[in-house]
């Protein structure tokens, strides 16, 4: 297929030179009637790019094919054998991916440091969502992926399980051994699904990490908005093989999928796909190395450390686009820092914790900005190292590795029956009835039908007095969880 076509984009160009007269959504009408400020603020073009797919972008059967054609291209750019374009997010694409291959009832295999969006899925679907356990870094007190021996001891306490869900790379930009995991699924006759939200790129350039349709997986979800350029929301779901029914994930996406999807994040979705196919390698050895020189950087900066190759576990790779730093020596919250950077220079991480920086290079990211990042941190050293009161001092937090997951009540049990709000203080033993997640990286730390233990506890109260953010929690103000009502425990 012919990788410098891009359909939707083309067929947008062309509407935006022979408009059509409607009388039909969307109601602006290409940018006739805009919202008060919002052309001063946003232009009137964006509002002209803003058609539906039949009647607009296509006509009124789709007979172009314009979105059918830019799946296609799509599939063979990334090795697939299907593709949808998601303007949902990698949320709705993981559900989309959920809802092919397990009916609710059905065990499916969730790694433990998964996306928010896996979970919600599993309370809504009424999946059984056995939690996968994750390697932990000691050192670096971070989550890494899902070891070849870990998965084949969950597998074996749970034969009937649909699919088994990895995240890799995570946030941080390591990947898991796909290769192994992948064999291990599949002796079991189940399909192995990567989260790679993170990793859309890594099919379009040999200084990333490799793609997890080439090492075997069967199924990968990409965000093509978060570093390759597409707007926001812009998802890309790709299948391979024949372990998934492509046509039951056919009938997943357009269950969940919006009848009238925004045009403008599926032709950037169709422009980024292009430019990757044509150019992914130049462009992406270009970031790999501004981020060599940003590694060189901050590595002469005491007490920084850089996480780097070195710190890698076995069969892992490391996304080098992904500058993860520890400021535990600064004696200050990553969140503290966060929150300095922004309001003295303008600077926003892509992720911050009790002890971490990330940050996250993308095709957007210029070298100046990066200065500005190195010249800002050297700044707060330097007033640091004069006035340790410049900030507060870090509170102690548990360790990731003490968060156990015990899990003794169906999720969907807990959450929807009778429950009650407790206060941090006094929630020890008692079973959660809502999913807290701090945000970046949306990971739950507890959710409905978990065990409470004294560790979430002190980790709970160390999260808010650090300054984490919670992810819609029924209490806003963070001093209470909901907890399942003791007499419906049994």
């Amino acid at each position: 297929m012919d990788q410098k076509s891009a359909p939707l984009a083309e067929a947008l160009a062309a509407i935006e030179k022979r408009p059509v007269i409607g009388f039909g959504a969307p109601g602006h009408n290409q940018g006739t009637a805009i919202p008060s400020g919002m052309k001063a603020l946003l232009g009137k073009r964006v509002f002209q790019a803003d058609v539906l797919t039949p009647k607009g972008l296509d006509d009124r059967t789709e007979g172009k094919l314009a979105l059918q054609r830019a799946h296609e291209i799509a599939a063979e750019a990334w090795n697939a054998d299907f593709c949808r374009f998601v303007t949902g997010g990698s949320t709705q694409s993981l559900h989309t991916v959920m809802a092919a291959v397990a009916a609710p009832g059905d065990t499916i295999l969730i790694a433990a440091n998964a996306h928010k969006a896996e979970r919600t899925y599993a309370l809504a679907a009424g999946l059984n969502a056995v939690v996968v356990p994750v390697a932990v870094d000691p050192a670096w007190d971070i989550e890494h992926g899902v070891t070849p021996n870990t998965l084949r001891s969950v597998l074996a306490d749970h034969p009937a399980a649909r699919a088994f869900i990895l995240i890799s790379p995570t946030y941080y930009g390591v990947t898991s051994d796909v290769a192994a995991l992948a064999d291990i699924c599949h002796a079991h006759g189940i399909p192995l699904i990567v989260d790679a939200a993170w990793g859309g790129a890594y099919a379009f350039c040999e200084a990333l990490p490799d793609d997890p349709l080439t090492k075997g997986a069967d199924v990968a979800v990409y965000s093509a908005h978060k570093t390759m350029g597409a707007l926001a929301q812009a998802s890309v779901i790709v299948a391979k093989g024949n372990l998934i029914d492509r046509q039951r994930l056919w009938m997943a996406y357009e269950l969940f999928e919006t009848t009238s999807p925004s045009v403008p994040i599926l032709a950037t979705l169709d422009a980024t796909r292009r430019d990757h196919a044509l150019g992914g390698e130049q462009m992406w050895s270009k970031v790999v190395a501004e981020a060599a020189w940003l590694r060189g950087q901050l590595s002469g900066m005491t007490p920084l450390r850089i996480f780097d190759r070195n710190d890698l576990p076995s069969g892992c790779d490391l996304d080098a686009t992904k500058v993860l730093i520890d400021v535990s020596g600064l004696g200050v919250s990553g969140f503290a820092i966060d929150d300095w950077l922004y309001a003295h220079h303008r600077i926003s991480v892509g992720l911050s914790d009790g002890r971490h920086l990330l940050v996250v290079l993308s095709l957007g990211t210029r070298r100046s900005d990066l200065r500005r990042l190195v010249r800002a941190l050297g700044d707060l050293i330097r007033q640091l190292a004069a006035d340790s009161s410049v900030l507060p001092r870090a509170p102690v937090m548990p360790r990731i590795d003490t968060l156990s997951v015990e899990m003794v009540m169906a999720g969907p049990t807990a959450l929807n029956g009778p429950a009650t709000m407790v206060r941090y203080e006094d929630a020890a033993g008692r079973v959660a009835a809502e999913m807290i997640a701090p945000a970046p990286p949306g990971v739950p730390r507890l959710v409905p039908g978990q065990r409470i233990t004294p560790a979430h506890v002190a980790w709970l109260i160390g999260q808010r007095d650090a300054g984490s953010f919670i992810m819609d929690p029924v209490d806003p103000s963070a001093a209470t969880v909901r907890v399942v009502n003791e007499n419906s425990l049994g």
